[in-house]
């Protein structure tokens, strides 16, 4: 039985390689949908974003999860999420009889759910139509990728081995493609389809040997429906989901948005050209009640009003697609890291997913503040960070060459001769240029809580006040003019001074020379930990890097554990000598599903602990700053008493942050 998360690495960067873009793998229990949508059978599926593989799968050998891979790849690359129901109905002429259209159909409606609709039962038509595109595919993928012919061979014939024989045509054409794919057409389990059957089968081997389209296989699921659906008995109305919630209706519709936005695109660019031409002929004309220029007025108002239908048709439809197959997160990268449970004592394996993506910042971020917080901080900051900047030369001892003898090392080597051992040749010291060699991780938390002011408003004591003084806010006339102040700031949130502290440090480590890293962090349950990223540490700090610290807002929980558990991980594959790991929180860890019952802290401040002490048995230091004034309560549980800090005063955070880096790095 092969283990997904085995070899979950190697197969998503197999995965790029054949796609040429990122796909996340992910289990079948990690599906859900606000919809009535489900995997196949054998549970895979497929997103815009994701492709589904089981977590356990009984196979030969690993080659088999890269065949169900292939699989869900080659439905994008033969065209099945490009299907269109006015397309077929011009291509395939039997369709044309059995087509209805409904009363309730309208332009967002799937073309899938069209055509399976054609039929008595939509959910066989679904079944038998995904069987003939599962043949159409895999005779692609033969000739498009000769080294995955054996892979395909030996688990289609572990198939027949283990799959169950039948009469149900479902089964039986199954069967039939596994046995055609394997190197064992007379394997004696599995015995040759029924005669009745015998024209499914053809129709399989057709679309399997020859180029086709996802039109051929329409017109073959018209050509046998019918003596398909006779072999039933349909007790009920649908065995399976029904057809406008299947999977590949929805990301047809994905694609069909595209098609959307280039026929709107082409309309604004009429819209002008009409425009223009209108302009023109107005002064042509002059002010007068031509009738020339009210049908050229007529033309771009019909222009404006189908724009603006398409419009919000094209909005509809992506706010639908996002709701039924989730959040696009085609952007970002997904990792997987365990978490540590001190209830049972014991890791829960690949328990949560981390998904990595950078902070795209828009010209609108305003960076000014940023801008002046570096004014104000960096000379003091610099001036703390200059003292662990290297001296240049430092003396080197015990070394087989140099220009001064080492008087230790002298004294052991006589203490060895007397003792009858044979002396270290390594007794000199030289001079050496040193460098430093620091790579950095700021890990910055974006929860929810970010977003409070730093000084919260103090209650009003309203026990003096005069009541017939008070103005009726009920009436607009009755507030004295001049008693609001309108020029007021808005109080500052802790947000801002994190980021101001942020690109004050990135600053000063840019002149000292250090790698550093600046990443935040949010989430919402174990299966959506964001880290998002505004500097990776082989970036040069730039304007670019302002916008991205600037972008950084205000999120949702504070899954600690996994997110540091990530910057280990960048850290690690880092290089650099020295690493460093500062977290800084507002609070304490917590997270919907963030322990067995919803508001028991302790399970995270566990989980936070273990992923501290995991990154210090690495070689890595690492620092926990909050502004929570109990922080103290919880950070001296996760953390050594020389690696926490609690900061009273948020003005603060940029010069405790220097002087922890420069403890840290110091030495």
């Amino acid at each position: 039985m092969l283990e997904l998360s085995d070899i979950e690495d190697t197969l998503t960067l197999f995965t790029e390689g054949i796609a040429g873009r990122y796909f996340h793998l992910k289990t079948s229990d990690e599906f859900s949908s606000h919809r009535r949508l489900a995997l196949g059978d054998d549970g895979t599926g497929q997103t815009s974003d994701t492709l589904y593989l089981p977590q356990q799968l009984d196979a030969p050998d690993r080659g088999s999860y890269r065949v169900l891979i292939m699989e869900q790849l080659g439905l994008r690359e033969c065209g099945t999420f490009g299907f269109r129901m006015q397309r077929a109905l011009q291509t395939v002429a039997a369709l044309n009889q059995l087509y209805q259209p409904a009363n309730n159909t309208t332009p967002r409606t799937g073309d899938y759910q069209l055509l399976f609709s054609s039929f008595a039962q939509p959910p066989l038509a679904a079944d038998i139509f995904n069987l003939l595109e599962k043949s159409r595919v895999l005779g692609h993928l033969h000739r498009t990728y000769p080294g995955l012919r054996k892979h395909i061979s030996s688990y289609h014939q572990h198939l027949l081995l283990i799959g169950e024989v039948s009469s149900d045509p479902m089964v039986t054409g199954i069967r039939h493609l596994w046995r055609t794919q394997s190197s064992s057409p007379a394997h004696p389990l599995s015995p040759l389809p029924e005669e009745k059957w015998h024209q499914l089968c053809q129709a399989l081997d057709a679309l399997r040997r020859n180029q086709t389209t996802v039109y051929d296989s329409v017109e073959e699921l018209c050509r046998l429906y019918q003596s398909i659906e006779d072999s039933y008995v349909f007790t009920q109305a649908n065995r399976y989901a029904q057809p406008e919630d299947s999977l590949p209706d929805w990301l047809t519709r994905e694609q069909r948005i595209n098609e959307w936005e280039e026929k709107l695109e082409q309309l604004s660019m009429s819209m002008a050209v009409e425009m223009l031409q209108a302009e023109e002929l107005e002064a042509e004309r002059g002010n007068t009640d031509d009738g020339a220029v009210r049908e050229a007025e007529v033309d771009i108002k019909s222009l404006i009003d189908e724009r603006d239908s398409l419009k919000r048709r094209i909005d509809m439809e992506k706010s639908a697609v996002q709701h039924a197959l989730g959040v696009d997160r085609s952007n970002a990268r997904s990792y997987r890291y365990d978490e540590w449970n001190h209830l049972t004592h014991q890791y829960l394996p690949n328990w949560c997913r981390v998904f990595e993506e950078q902070l795209c910042a828009g010209d609108e971020e305003d960076v000014e503040p940023l801008r002046q917080a570096i004014r104000n901080f960096r000379a003091r900051v610099q001036k703390q960070l200059q003292q662990i900047r290297p001296t240049g030369l430092q003396r080197v001892s015990r070394v087989q060459d140099g220009d001064e003898l080492d008087l230790n090392a002298i004294i052991e080597a006589r203490q060895d001769i007397r003792a009858g051992h044979s002396p270290s040749e390594r007794f000199y010291s030289r001079k050496e240029r040193m460098h430093r060699d620091v790579c950095a991780i700021f890990l910055v938390d974006l929860s929810a809580s970010t977003d409070d002011p730093i000084d919260p408003p103090q209650p009003q004591d309203w026990s003096d006040v005069d009541e017939e003084g008070t103005p009726n806010l009920r009436d607009p006339w009755d507030t004295p003019i001049g008693d609001e102040d309108f020029d007021a700031e808005p109080n500052r949130k802790i947000i801002d001074i994190q980021r101001e502290a942020m690109v004050v440090m990135a600053t000063a480590l840019d002149a000292l020379g250090d790698s550093y890293g600046i990443y935040g962090f949010s989430g919402y349950g174990k299966d959506c930990v964001e880290v998002f990223v505004a500097k990776e540490p082989d970036q040069a700090f730039s304007n670019k890097t302002l916008q991205a610290v600037a972008a950084m807002k205000p999120k949702r929980s504070t899954r600690m554990g996994p997110a540091i558990r990530h910057s280990v991980h960048k850290l690690m594959q880092s290089g650099h000598a020295m690493k460093v790991l500062i977290v800084i929180s507002d609070g304490f860890p917590q997270d919907s599903d963030y322990g067995p019952q919803r508001g028991d802290h302790e399970y995270g401040v566990e989980d936070t602990a273990k992923a501290l002490r995991e990154a210090q048995q690495k070689g890595i230091e690492t620092f926990c700053v909050t502004v929570d004034r109990s922080g103290q309560d919880y950070l001296k549980h996760m953390c050594p008493d020389s690696r926490y800090l609690v900061i009273e005063e948020m003005q603060d955070l940029p010069d405790q942050l220097s002087k922890v880096y420069a403890a840290l790095t110091g030495r």
